[in-house]
Parts: C-alpha cells; sequence; structure tokens
C-alpha cells in the first residue's frame, strides 16, 4: 500500500522536547479507517505520540508522516482532530461550549466572539448531531464529563478530520460515560474516520477495540489484544507482573497476585479507638 492509503506512518522516529528525547526507534503504520489504542504505563510517552502526531513535538531522527504529509514541529496537519485529556483542561475558564467548539476551527475568520454565523451554525450543527444541542451558550465549568467529551469531539470534526486522536478519553469519567464515549466512537469510526486513542484501561482495549500498540519508550508490541496481551509482553510493557485470563471471547488483564493490605502495628489503635479508651 502507498503511503496515500496511510493515515500514520513513522519511520525509526524519535521524538521528545528540547534535547530530551522520551520515546525512540518508533516504526509505525495506522491505515486510514483504522480503530486502534495506545496503552502503557503513566510515563510511558503516549502523550507525546500524540503531541508528535500534532506538530507539538521536537521529532529527533527519523520521518512522520500524517496524512500523507510530512509532519514537523509547529505545524499542526490539516485533516487531524485532537481531543485532549479532561484533566489537562481549566474549566474554570469564562468561555461557552460554542466557543470552544469555534476555536477549534482552523479556518474561522476571526477570534471569539466575531465568528460568522455560518461557522456558528456549523458548530450549533455538531453540537447537535453529538447530544449537546442547546447547550452552546453554557460555560464549561458547567458540563458534565460525557458533555465536555462530547465537546471536544464537536471541536474536532468541525476541522473536518479524517484522522482523531483522543487522549485517555476515558479517564476520570463513569462507567455509564464510559459506554457512551465508546459508542461515540464506534460510530465516528463506522463513518469512514480513522481513531487512535491513549488509554490506561487494558480491559477497556481488550473488549472493545481491534488493534492495540504497547509502547514504554519504545513499541514493545503492536496488533490484535489477544495476541498482544500475553503475560511477556505486558511485563515487558509495565515492568510489572501480570496474569491474562481467557473467558472465550475475550482477555482480561487482572495483577498477578492479588494486593493484600496489612494492619500496621498493634501499638497504633484507629483514632476512634483511642479517643473512646482516653474518656
Amino acid at each position: 500500500m502507498g503511503t496515500q492509503g496511510l493515515a500514520v506512518r513513522l519511520r525509526d522516529v524519535a521524538v521528545g522536547y528540547g534535547s530530551a528525547t522520551v520515546l525512540r526507534g518508533l516504526s509505525l503504520e495506522l491505515e486510514r479507517g483504522e480503530f486502534a489504542g495506545v496503552v502503557g504505563p503513566s510515563g510511558s510517552g503516549k502523550s507525546t505520540l500524540l503531541r508528535l502526531l500534532t506538530g507539538r513535538a521536537d521529532e529527533h531522527g527519523g520521518v512522520t508522516e500524517v496524512l500523507g504529509h510530512r509532519v514537523r514541529r509547529g505545524r499542526p496537519p490539516k485533516g487531524v482532530g485532537y481531543v485532549p485529556q479532561l484533566e489537562a483542561i481549566d474549566w474554570e475558564f469564562p468561555v461557552t461550549v460554542e466557543q470552544v467548539v469555534l476555536l477549534g476551527d482552523a479556518a474561522a475568520s476571526a477570534p471569539v466572539p466575531w465568528f460568522s454565523r455560518a461557522e456558528r451554525r456549523r458548530a450549533r450543527g455538531y453540537l447537535d448531531r453529538l447530544g449537546l444541542g442547546g447547550l452552546h451558550d453554557v460555560r464549561i465549568r458547567e458540563l458534565s464529563g460525557g458533555q465536555r467529551q462530547r465537546m471536544f469531539l464537536a471541536r474536532a470534526l468541525l476541522r473536518r478530520c479524517e484522522l482523531l486522536l483522543l487522549d485517555e478519553p476515558t479517564s476520570g469519567v463513569d462507567l455509564a460515560t464510559r459506554g457512551d464515549v465508546l459508542r461515540l466512537l464506534g460510530e465516528l469510526h463506522h463513518l469512514g474516520l480513522t481513531v487512535l486513542l491513549t488509554t490506561h484501561d487494558l480491559n477497556f482495549v481488550a473488549a472493545h477495540l481491534p488493534r492495540v500498540v504497547c509502547l514504554n519508550v519504545e513499541i514493545t508490541a503492536d496488533g490484535a489484544p489477544r495476541d498482544v496481551f500475553t503475560t511477556d509482553v505486558l511485563a515487558r510493557t509495565y515492568h510489572a507482573p501480570m496474569r491474562v485470563l481467557d473467558d472465550g471471547e475475550r482477555v482480561v488483564v487482572v495483577d498477578a497476585e492479588p494486593i493484600r493490605l496489612h494492619a500496621g502495628p498493634d501499638h497504633l489503635d484507629p483514632p476512634t479507638d483511642r479517643g473512646r479508651r482516653a474518656r
């Protein structure tokens, strides 16, 4: 397949910030229309990989191509939508849902609040499609976790993106919201969007995604969850022992040994006991 058929192509890439290298030896191809997840421990470089693909990290070596074009620092590639981690957002910043969505449109004519009627109409159209109709004038701090994810999805889609990158989209949300986010991403994928997300949730990936990339400074494995989630691969990726169970339809990853919580020394009684005895 030629490079025009690829959404992402990395050839022996090293990447970091300034002189510090975070990831090295990255070689990866993601075809247009794929749905894949990147997993790894905290500090493994998952977010840095997404920043590389959006032109916000320093390429120290190799070649990075997105949607058939070379990516360079400070030049966000066209056709790429990015949804950041919710924890990284200042939710007290005084902007509305519509303003956040419009600020994601690279083709917008002017800064907030001087967007054209056509731009506002497009933004509200995406908000309606994502179940946020009528919330365009709401301040972002008033949104629930699921609504915040949908707002950033609307912002990404407004860019007419072909590749959607999401950094920990299921972090900090409850199970019901996680399910809503997953269904929405599935719908977008079926419409032809290429989706690449990072996550800490191995079992979320194992149950729902067709492809997983294990990452810790370098790529340790790449393939279907059933093929990739093995005790050897997970030990290399996480530097900790894990067990992999097979329930017939999917694999499930659990701790190698249950964590046992031991009581403290006998002389350290709970505060309530101490107070009771003092009386």
